[in-house]
């Protein structure tokens, strides 16, 4: 009888310690895992939709938006796509070179290539509250450019819990980033930007987030059980976009992807050490 209670109480203090939420090392996930639920990338400037695809996840595979895909394609809501088709995923280059000689040459290639520099989605004049001017403009411009060039070091942590490194490329070279957490703990924006996608269109992600950050990178916060933010909305770094949860996989946890023009990042290069 004395083992026996040793033995009991043993077990139980034990349980008692496992439901503690203590943070646990990196682990790596395997790529099998991965493979499963179908975390890819699409390179190039065009792509023929296969069996399984949809317009949202060729969009994200690829580092667009689906809204700039579909307006691409000439594709009208519900976003339905066909086997077969093939997607043009950037504009086609103009190239008015071709007629001109000369100086002319010159000097037109110099005009193209000033207007074909990209730029970060702008806000809309109504987010100021009305126009404008110039001076202002100036100094939006130069922080943009600022924080673009500084990303490796301003993301911040978009939820806390244990931390596992997932594989996404059948090389295991890109990774995403599994944080297992509370049912219903927060999930903030890593960085500032603008809300493209909000939604379970996208297989094996449950309730998702994506949010553009520049014209290279895009982050995504994914088995959310609330989505607090909507499309087209413009968040700021630590806003709480969603909460925890278990949509799309099977335990709780927030999985998060930095995507830099498509291909996954590993999460490690850009979050500041804990």
């Amino acid at each position: 009888m004395r083992v026996w209670l040793t033995i009991t109480c043993s077990v139980l203090l034990l349980n008692g310690c496992s439901s503690r939420f203590e943070p646990a090392p990196v682990d790596t996930l395997s790529t099998k895992l991965a493979s499963k639920n179908n975390l890819t990338e699409i390179t190039g400037d065009t792509y023929v939709v296969q069996a399984g695809d949809t317009l949202f996840s060729i969009a994200f595979y690829s580092g667009n938006t689906y809204r700039d895909l579909a307006k691409l394609n000439r594709i009208s809501p519900p976003y339905d796509i066909k086997v077969g088709q093939q997607l043009r995923l950037s504009k086609p280059a103009d190239n008015p070179l071709a007629t001109k000689t000369g100086k002319e040459n010159i000097e037109l290639a110099q005009t193209v290539h000033k207007s074909n520099k990209r730029k970060v989605d702008p806000r809309p004049s109504q987010a100021y509250g009305g126009s404008v001017d110039k001076d202002h403009r100036k100094i939006q411009n130069n922080k943009t450019k600022t924080s673009i060039n500084s990303y490796k070091s301003r993301w911040i942590w978009p939820a806390t819990g244990q931390h596992k490194v997932a594989t996404v490329a059948s090389d295991g070279s890109n990774r995403g980033l599994d944080i297992k957490g509370r049912l219903g703990s927060e999930i903030l924006a890593a960085a500032d930007g603008k809300v493209v996608y909000a939604g379970n269109a996208l297989k094996g992600y449950g309730n998702l987030i994506i949010i553009k950050h520049d014209d290279e990178y895009l982050s995504a916060y994914a088995h959310n059980d609330r989505i607090l933010v909507s499309e087209q909305s413009y968040v700021k770094q630590g806003q709480q976009i969603a909460t925890m949860g278990q949509t799309g996989a099977s335990s709780v946890m927030l999985h998060f992807e930095i995507r830099k023009k498509g291909k996954s990042q590993d999460p490690f290069q850009y979050l500041p050490p804990q």
